[in-house]
């Protein structure tokens, strides 16, 4: 196995386990992020919100201030970030895919950490991703590091990690 394919490998695992098992925020705490949707801001977080938010965009938008076409695309957005990893590991076989899968989690990783150091003022959006521990303390597994969490250093890690090694290439020698 070539070093673009194992980069691609580790980038795309460590791209699913920091999406869906770690948190990306505590959103005690966290910039624009209205905690009463949940504690955590987290993959699985996000799909136990996308039914809500699908059917009840209205209020959804209302409640963070803002137009529901916009709450719509970012939720597909976000959609699209979920399935990332899986991009990365498809990525294995055409480069193309590994570097598509790669840029989702460093844009969403880099845009985490924009809005908790105050730079960007977008955080209610993040809001989708916010939902209670499924077994709090251990799942989503939470590290805090200033107002951001583990998983979003890890997410970013796996997604610059994929995006080697498509750029490497996915050929033998």
């Amino acid at each position: 196995m070539g070093a673009g394919k194992i980069l691609i490998l580790i980038g795309a695992l460590l791209t699913l386990v920091s999406t869906f098992f770690f948190s990306l925020f505590a959103t005690l705490g966290f910039p624009g992020v209205n905690a009463t949707y949940g504690d955590y801001g987290y993959g699985i977080g996000f799909i136990f919100n996308i039914p809500y938010v699908l059917s009840n965009g209205a209020a959804f938008a209302a409640d963070i201030g803002a137009e529901v076409m916009v709450v719509y695309i970012v939720a597909i957005v976000f959609i699209v970030f979920l399935l990332s990893g899986i991009l990365q590991l498809i990525g294995l076989a055409t480069r193309v895919l590994a570097i598509i899968g790669s840029i989702l989690p460093i844009a969403a990783g880099v845009l985490t950490l924009l809005i908790s150091f105050g730079i960007l003022d977008f955080g209610n959006y993040l809001t989708l991703f916010a939902s209670d521990g499924i077994a709090p303390g251990i799942f989503p597994f939470d590290i805090s590091l200033g107002t951001v969490s583990l998983g979003t250093y890890t997410l970013i890690a796996g997604g610059v990690l994929g995006f080697v090694g498509g750029i490497l290439g996915t050929d033998e020698f």
